[in-house]
């Protein structure tokens, strides 16, 4: 399904692969194998195998996918993937779970931006999980995984991480915890 401009639907949208060239909103469900969006998708709540975003991407709910690629603005619930999530902050993002079964990593975005808009580049959330987790201009509560770097500009209340932690010195985390395996801390 190829939307260029505006489509609005008010139930469940299901497609194998939904390329947005324009608007999209969905009232409840969006289920396709690939989700492209070069433009703005809100929905309720979304899945996909694969999701690379170019815009605004807003769900409501929860978002679960294999591989999640975002470059611009981003609100969602709950991210959930089984594997990579990538995103480059192209404006102000919010997700209040993210977790990924191997990378996250956020960066600042690959965009030609004015530099006015550099204090609204950044993500806030609640609770970050992935193996190995980069960071750029985040606010977290928690952040927990293996291999951790905290790169410039994040406020981190407590990262939780069991083999590898860099912080950069322009960050502050207020508290670390190394956890030796399942449930032990050293």
């Amino acid at each position: 399904m190829n939307i260029v401009g505006h489509l609005h639907v008010e139930g469940d949208l299901k497609a194998a692969e939904l390329k947005i060239k324009g608007e999209c909103s969905i009232g409840h469900s969006c289920q396709a194998d690939e989700v492209a969006i070069l433009g703005s998708l809100r929905a309720g709540s979304l899945r996909a195998d694969r999701v690379h975003s170019a815009g605004y991407l807003s769900v409501a709910q929860e978002a679960v996918a294999d591989d999640f690629q975002a470059d611009g603005s981003v609100r969602i619930n709950s991210l959930s993937c089984a594997g990579t999530i990538y995103i480059r902050l192209g404006s102000r993002c919010m997700i209040t779970h993210m977790t990924a079964g191997e990378k996250i990593a956020i960066s600042p975005s690959s965009r030609l931006i004015n530099l006015l808009m550099s204090p609204f580049r950044r993500l806030s959330c609640e609770t970050i999980e992935g193996a190995a987790v980069t960071l750029y201009r985040t606010t977290a509560s928690l952040v927990s995984g293996e291999d951790i770097i905290i790169g410039p500009g994040c406020i981190i209340q407590e990262v939780r991480y069991s083999r590898t932690l860099v912080v950069d010195s322009k960050s502050r985390v207020d508290k670390t915890i190394q956890i030796n395996g399942p449930g032990g801390i050293v």
